[in-house]
């Protein structure tokens, strides 16, 4: 059953799902949770479910600090993108990284001078 939460919502099958977000809950799953005040109903139990739409982080969560050694591929060439960082040919993970923590170390070193 879809439904739209109006409060936080953890657990270990959805993860964290914020006040607002709307989610495809298993029917007896929404009915409790309905009649605890935790989401409201977007549809009767009758209709033909609709796909739930994708999570996607809000902003703040987007630009949580990551350490540049936890960064994945995606994650490194968009910061050296953002920060205007030259990547050169690099492809791999490991070059990629190399090469924007060898300038965010250079950038140090010529902002302590």
């Amino acid at each position: 059953m879809r439904v739209q939460m109006l409060r936080l919502m953890a657990n270990p099958t959805h993860g964290a799902v914020p006040a607002g977000t709307v989610i495809d809950l298993p029917a007896a799953e929404a009915r409790r949770r309905i009649a605890a005040g935790d989401c409201k109903p977007l549809e009767t139990e009758g209709e033909r479910p609709r796909p739930a739409p994708r999570r996607t982080p809000d902003a703040s969560a987007l630009e949580e600090p990551v350490a540049v050694e936890k960064m994945t591929v995606d994650q490194l060439k968009a910061y050296a993108e953002k920060h205007d960082i030259d990547l050169g040919d690099a492809t791999k993970k490991d070059d990629i990284r190399a090469l924007v923590a060898a300038e965010l170390e250079r950038r140090r070193d010529a902002d302590d001078d």
